[in-house]
């Protein structure tokens, strides 16, 4: 174990690693702590500078609404939520419930999706890119021909779904980092 990690076996851990020392951290890994508002899982990764520095620097690309992005920021919450239910990680699915619920201006459809999508009002192009993501998740080696026509009806062109399907997969990744490390969602997430 790093000489700079708190061992996470205690209720009060935030992860199975535990974090490191504060003061032991690179500057740019205290900027990713501010700029990912101190939340629990960039703690976790600093334990390794250079994974949180990789992972913060995609989740940002990703969810950035500048420039670049394909799919509306909502959809691309959507989706982490959707992979993340299916997962069964708390940590993201909390979080991305809350994001979603922000960018679509509906706390509670967005709750309604996390807990089951089939029962929350989704448009056609939405229910299309649910269904994408469950299929990535449960079941990559079925996506066919006909996953991509679908999405197409729905009004996806291919660069579109090339980032519904990066998004998919990446939250598949990233819920498999989580839920492996245990990572405790922020007390924060539960005042909503």
């Amino acid at each position: 174990m790093s000489s700079t990690a708190t061992l996470g076996a205690d209720s009060d851990s935030i992860s199975r690693l535990g974090e490191p020392d504060r003061a032991s951290l690179p500057a740019d890994i205290g900027e990713l702590y501010q700029a990912n508002h101190d939340d629990n899982w960039i703690r976790a990764l600093a334990v390794n500078p250079d994974t949180a520095r990789r992972f913060g620097a995609y989740f940002a690309s990703l969810f950035s609404s500048g420039r670049g992005a394909r799919l509306s920021l909502a959809e691309r919450e959507l989706i982490a939520v959707i992979v993340s239910a299916e997962n069964g990680c708390g940590l993201c699915e909390i979080h991305h419930t809350i994001a979603l619920g922000e960018q679509i201006d509906d706390h509670a459809r967005a709750r309604r999706i996390a807990l089951d999508h089939h029962l929350a009002p989704l448009s056609p192009r939405e229910e299309a890119l649910a269904a994408f993501a469950v299929k990535v998740t449960r079941a990559p080696k079925t996506v066919s021909g006909d996953d991509f026509r679908s999405l197409r009806a729905a009004g996806l062109d291919d660069a579109d779904i090339l980032e519904a399907l990066e998004t998919s997969s990446w939250f598949n990744h990233t819920n498999r980092i989580f839920i492996s490390l245990g990572v405790k969602p922020d007390d924060k997430f539960f005042a909503r």
